[in-house]
């Protein structure tokens, strides 16, 4: 809905900058009026290196040497060709004043006739090589000329007051002296008028010609690098950003080399030599810049044709004579230029299919550029002739003084490579955003699978938890309580017991019944022996009988008290094991023994006299799987089911003690069978192990407590 009043807000705003444009450029031509142009000078004479430099001065009548030329009047501005001659030329030239001098300002009253103009200054636009201005003899301006061991080349202009007090009567003359190392002797455009106007158009032709270049040349600099950290940082698509970086980079170090007034005189060869490797370079990296922006890269052949034409100056200029540097000079930058305006014409292309206001800002710039490189070319070797009006200043006049332009057409290429970054930017934002909204709507998903995962492992969980709690009561009911109870069963069946001591039996059996059930755990404080001979001393009163004798062995030795759960599951075993015998062994003598040898581990070994095997005590659990079987009665009948049926077997004796980390063990002997139950104690003074292992009842090992 906006995209309408979007572009006709920058609409409004390409022709408000337009306008002002326009009107700077219009007031500037229109304030430089009071000033005229010196058309011609007088005796210009140029010759060789070979002059002494005691001959400089306005004294000397003529400059010795060997003479290039000699011309009585020449126009100003004018161009030389001293290729002929390499090294350093000397020039000297006159120009009359007096008729400057007595012509009015076009804004001012006529003043009487022969009257000269109060403040006036002369300006000469370049002072190229450097130059000594004498006024009349006297010395009034100047910039540092070359010589034998220097080479001076000065982009600025010069601007010099005519002094009230050394005008003469008679008549004035203007002389200049000036020194080169270059092949053409450029002598710019010389300006005289009111002090005023001539320091304005001195501060602008300084400003545009060197103080913007030099900022211009920091600006490339610093933008260049930047964007070849940009594309090291990302070498997927900063291709653009490379050839933009080495653009800039190389046109910043060719303008700082063009710029550099001070040359050492050995140098300049290799001075020479870095302006044509330049040059070529940035032609060349901003013409596969424009290819790489359109997507349509040069081919091989285009490539080795760029890079050949880009790089035949820098390679035929050490090699060529005086003629071939001159043909160098003038026609290699259009030749090279070819190149940049048929990638500017496919930039053409693309803007026409895309209607991109990138390419459109890119391609203003290619032509730009192009346009004021070959302006800057035409300004040194002058191919073509622009005229001038006598009268006035104008912009105008710089397409005709020796001032490069070019730079001010390279910060566009910034505009446009910070355009391309900002479109970068805004996608990205735009992707990163999508990625955002994408992911959290992931992670939410994520987050209410989890919650359903989580609820559902907590559900397995508690009935896993439950499982085990059902079956931990239902070893303890078995091994515990029911062993009590086949104790109490045998005990009433084979002989009279008074209520009293059923009533213990059955009130010590409902203790264990409630400890079992209990969520409470009861932390047991006995030794293994109170334990072990309690139980002992209680079977034996309640199954001993003359037909049924039990033994027990329970010494006095280092007592130990078995920490968490291992008493109880010793005991279970033990009981376990003694129900077995009862029911099935058909035993008349059952044994319990109880060892401790050197203090290293716990021995309780039940001994009977009974005839039944290993398979048959451990039927229940071949019969019913790992926790549950079909016992027999104590009078075992086929089929038979009576209240003594149920148990885990021989099999489950020995889970049992594994999960304590014991070792347990059923054998058939000579006089009948033997079940031993090896645990392992760990003493815990001075060994961290038993420390670790309190509370774990499937360690290997048991945590025991010696008491003295």
């Amino acid at each position: 809905m906006n995209s309408p009043r979007r572009g006709s807000l920058k609409t409004v705003f390409f022709w408000l900058t337009f306008s002002i444009l326009s009107v700077l450029v219009i007031a500037t031509s229109s304030l430089a009026t009071r000033v005229y142009r010196v058309e011609a000078a007088q005796d210009l004479e140029i010759v060789a290196a070979g002059a002494d430099s005691r001959d400089a001065g306005p004294e000397a009548p003529r400059l010795r040497g060997r003479r290039l030329v000699d011309e009585p009047r020449i126009a100003l501005p004018d161009v030389r060709d001293l290729s002929q001659a390499p090294g350093l030329k000397r020039a000297r030239l006159r120009i009359d004043l007096d008729r400057f001098l007595a012509r009015p300002l076009p804004c001012c009253q006529s003043p009487r006739a022969g009257a000269r103009i109060p403040g006036a200054s002369l300006l000469i636009s370049q002072a190229l090589d450097g130059m000594d201005v004498y006024l009349n003899g006297v010395w009034v301006a100047g910039l540092p000329k070359s010589n034998a061991e220097t080479r001076y080349k000065w982009y600025r202009p010069l601007q010099v007051p005519l002094a009230r007090r050394l005008l003469r009567p008679e008549g004035n003359q203007l002389t200049i002296e000036l020194t080169t190392w270059d092949p053409y002797l450029q002598l710019a455009p010389v300006y005289i008028g009111d002090l005023a106007t001539v320091s304005y158009i001195f501060e602008l032709t300084s400003f545009i010609g060197s103080s913007l270049a030099n900022a211009s040349n920091v600006f490339c600099l610093l933008a260049g690098m930047f964007m070849l950290g940009a594309w090291l940082a990302s070498h997927k698509d900063g291709a653009v950003f490379l050839h933009a970086g080495a653009t800039t980079v190389l046109w910043s170090v060719l303008f700082t080399l063009i710029l550099l007034p001070y040359v050492p005189a050995a140098l300049i060869p290799l001075w020479t030599w870095a302006q044509y490797a330049c040059l070529g370079g940035v032609v060349a990296v901003l013409t596969l810049f424009i290819f790489a922006f359109v997507g349509e890269p040069l081919g091989r052949a285009g490539r080795v044709a760029l890079f050949s034409a880009a790089s035949f100056a820098a390679l035929a200029y050490p090699v060529l004579g005086t003629r071939g540097r001159e043909w160098l000079d003038v026609y290699w930058l259009p030749v090279l230029l070819v190149f940049h305006l048929f990638a500017c014409s496919r930039l053409t292309l693309h803007v026409a299919r895309t209607r991109s206001r990138t390419a459109m800002s890119l391609l203003f710039q290619s032509v730009l550029a192009q346009v004021f490189a070959l302006r800057d070319h035409n300004a040194v070797v002058q191919l073509i002739q622009f005229p001038m009006s006598d009268a006035g200043w104008a912009l105008s006049h710089l397409l005709v003084t020796p001032i490069f332009l070019s730079h001010l057409s390279v910060p566009l290429l910034l505009f446009v490579v910070a355009q391309i970054l900002l479109t970068k930017f805004q996608t990205n934002v735009k992707r990163i955003r999508d990625h955002n909204r994408i992911l959290s709507d992931t992670l939410q998903q994520r987050e209410r699978e989890l919650l359903v995962s989580y609820n559902r492992q907590r559900e397995m969980e508690n009935e896993a938890a439950a499982q085990g709690e059902r079956d931990r009561i239902y070893r303890d009911l078995h091994d515990g309580i029911g062993s009590k109870l086949v104790t109490t069963l045998f005990s009433v069946r084979d002989r009279d017991i008074d209520h009293e001591r059923l009533e213990l039996r059955l009130m010590d059996a409902l203790k264990d019944l409630r400890e079992i059930i209990s969520v409470t755990e009861v932390q047991e404080q006995r030794t293994i022996h109170d334990i072990l001979f309690t139980y002992c001393s209680n079977l034996d009163e309640a199954l001993s009988r003359a037909d049924f004798q039990i033994e027990y062995d329970v010494p006095d030795g280092p007592e130990i008290v078995l920490m968490d759960r291992l008493a109880k599951e010793v005991m279970r075993i033990v009981e376990e094991s003694v129900a077995n015998t009862i029911k099935y062994a058909r035993a008349s003598r059952l044994s319990i023994r109880m060892a401790v040898p050197q203090d290293e581990r716990l021995e309780v070994q039940i001994e009977d006299n009974g005839q039944s095997s290993e398979a048959q005590r451990d039927a229940p659990a071949a019969g019913a799987g790992a926790d549950t079987d079909t016992d027999t009665d104590i009078d075992p009948q086929p089929g038979g089911d009576t209240p003594l049926s149920g148990g885990t077997g021989l099999e489950g004796l020995r889970r049992r003690a594994a999960r304590i980390g014991a070792a347990f063990q059923f054998e058939r002997t000579a006089q009948g069978a033997r079940t031993v139950l090896v645990l392992p104690l760990l003493a815990p003074a001075g060994e961290e192990s038993a420390n670790e292992s309190v509370g774990d009842c499937s360690q290997s090992g048991a945590d025991a407590l010696p008491l003295s």
